[in-house]
């Protein structure tokens, strides 16, 4: 059972999980299964898109030395790809030390003035976030999942720290026997956690 990841960060992150009972050193080959979204803004009815987003995958798994078979041929894991891209805002308070910065006057964000309101900076972005699915294609078992989420301010910048990200989770595969007995701790502290939160329902 593949337990949810957490632990986002504010600009981007990502986390992975995995099966730490699977020996993936004996997955060699890979196939495309389909993407989905999890929100419904159109983003992979662009065949080029679909097809962006499977080459970005694909380039990744490659360079661990897996390789891309067709769907209809025998291949050890499915991979399935999500998609999401909403709008998002950030709030941040504004305070300046400095009087200067309000051409000479205090700007009184404190004593008795700072109980009536609170000065925000509203920042919109996109953020755009992406999972993918390792699964057993004779099982349907999922076996490795990876999250990544991020702003989308600039598309070239956003690129590159995509493929960062995704290289630096699959830099993990075939996972070591020191990362499966850590991704076991883990998860077993993480079954713990839900089963005594279900329990105080």
């Amino acid at each position: 059972m593949i337990l949810p990841a957490l632990g986002w960060g504010a600009k981007s992150n990502v986390k992975t999980d995995f099966d730490p009972a699977v020996n993936f050193i004996h997955f060699k080959t890979f196939a495309f299964v389909g993407g989905l979204e999890m929100s419904k803004t159109g983003l992979l009815a662009n065949p080029e898109t679909r097809e962006r987003i499977k080459n970005f995958i694909g380039g990744v798994m490659e360079n661990r030395g897996l390789r891309e078979t067709p769907r209809d041929t025998k291949h050890d894991l499915a991979v399935r790809y999500w998609v999401a891209r909403k709008m998002k805002q950030d709030e941040q308070a504004v305070f300046a030390s400095d009087p200067m910065m309000w051409g000479g006057y205090p700007p009184y964000w404190s004593g008795a003035w700072g109980w009536y309101y609170t000065e925000y900076v509203v920042t919109n972005y996109v953020e755009g976030t992406l999972v993918v699915d390792l699964l057993d294609p004779n099982t349907k078992g999922l076996l490795w999942r990876t999250y990544l989420r991020q702003k989308i301010e600039d598309r070239s910048a956003a690129y590159i720290e995509a493929k960062k990200n995704l290289n630096k989770s699959f830099a993990m595969f075939p996972p070591s026997d020191d990362d499966k007995k850590k991704m076991a701790k883990d998860r077993e502290r993480l079954a713990k956690k839900y089963a005594k939160e279900t329990a105080e329902k």
